[in-house]
């Protein structure tokens, strides 16, 4: 088996982008995630008994811990050519943090898993865009390649994910199996640790010239305002999860599983629209692609926000599904292209941006449900969203 994953690290024509090991590796970490993600809080609040109060705090704790191991792992793989050995080494945490929760499923463990032990897991996503990357710099022609090789490892994330949801979902477990989720996810580990246990963990050839230079070099003053800028735009994204099944249950009157066959629409409509994005971006700037994904996202969400009708909502999939896809896709390359030669470091910047992301949506959903209503929550989102594509603009002009 190892041998024929070998043979398939390259992408020389456009069906391999999809027979690569890096794709493999997304596609199990796609389902590690969707099996436990759903019902975390559930699992913690309903289950295990803690208060929704400390489960504010492990959101906090861990994007606080996936920020600081993404930029480490960055820093230490552009020096070292080391991704795969964090690569094994974000594995095995993702194996100790589920089985852990599925052996002794109590506060202590839930705790040092879900702050600990899977967040670093989680620093596993932008490593492989970061290998990926890596590969590409020692290929004379790689770079060419570049938005493809993002679509296809984004794209195959959104399937694993919905395949996932939809595995767990006909299984419709009850509140006392909701531990199984953990096996399950563990499991995703233990595979992708196998996928890469017999590769070369140090590979001098993916080491970064750049690696010496001081961190401030990426981090310059341009550099911050383009990651903030589309880390507001995004927020919009995280927005919307956090508000549309209250809009399908509460607003428009939908049943429970029309949250799960909304979801699984979006996903399936994004796998196609995140490779027109790609070729889009190979003929466009990256910025000009993101304002225009994130306007079309934005429209299309602010209409779901004041619609009435279950029918309206699937009629939206399509146009929510089309800037999604921008918005999930083309930040990737965009983010990566602030650390030109440094892909360690470029691809942890996925990571901060997760985190400003999920923290400026998280004040947006607070403030919009503490003032107003839902629909409220989404337009105020977008008008963050807007400000983002208004400073992106500006920023990259200059």
């Amino acid at each position: 088996m190892f041998h024929i994953l070998k043979s398939l690290g390259r992408s020389d024509s456009p069906a391999a982008l999809f027979l690569n090991k890096q794709v493999f590796a997304i596609l199990l970490f796609a389902s590690a995630n969707a099996a436990v993600n759903p019902y975390k809080n559930i699992f913690g609040v309903d289950v295990i008994g803690l208060p929704e109060i400390y489960y504010s705090l492990v959101i906090l704790f861990s994007g606080v811990v996936i920020t600081f191991f993404s930029i480490y792992f960055g820093m230490k793989s552009d020096k070292e050519g080391s991704f795969v050995k964090f690569i094994v080494l974000c594995s095995v945490c993702g194996i100790l943090g589920n089985i852990a929760v599925y052996f002794w499923p109590n506060p202590l463990t839930y705790f040092l898993a879900n702050c600990l032990l899977l967040p670093v897991f989680c620093v596993l996503n932008s490593l492989i865009f970061g290998y990926a990357a890596a590969k590409r710099s020692v290929d004379a022609e790689g770079n060419s390649n570049a938005h493809n090789e993002n679509a296809a490892l984004r794209s195959t994330y959104s399937m694993g994910y919905v395949l996932t949801l939809g595995m767990i979902g006909m299984l419709a477990l009850q509140k006392e199996e909701l531990i199984f989720i953990w096996l399950f996810s563990g499991m995703m580990c233990c595979l992708i640790f196998s996928l890469y246990l017999k590769e070369k963990f140090v590979n001098e050839s993916y080491q970064s010239e750049l690696a010496s230079e001081p961190i401030s070099q990426v981090f310059h003053r341009r550099n911050v305002i383009k990651l903030v800028s589309v880390s507001l735009v995004t927020n919009m994204l995280f927005t919307l999860d956090a508000t549309v099944p209250f809009i399908i249950v509460n607003q428009v009157q939908g049943e429970y599983s029309d949250i799960g066959v909304f979801e699984a629409c979006i996903a399936v409509f994004e796998v196609f629209f995140i490779f027109y994005w790609s070729k889009t971006a190979q003929r466009k700037k990256p910025s000009s692609v993101i304002i225009t994904g994130a306007f079309i996202f934005s429209l299309s969400t602010m209409l779901l926000s004041v619609t009435q009708d279950i029918v309206h909502v699937y009629l939206l999939i399509p146009m929510i599904a089309l800037g999604a896809a921008c918005l999930i896709s083309i930040p990737i390359g965009f983010l990566q292209s602030l650390a030109e030669g440094r892909p360690g470091i470029g691809s942890s910047l996925l990571s901060i941006s997760f985190f400003i992301s999920s923290s400026v949506s998280s004040v947006v959903y607070f403030v919009g449900n503490y003032y107003f209503d839902i629909g409220k929550t989404i337009f105020i989102s977008s008008a963050v969203g807007l400000l983002g594509l208004m400073i992106l603009y500006l920023a990259d002009r200059r």
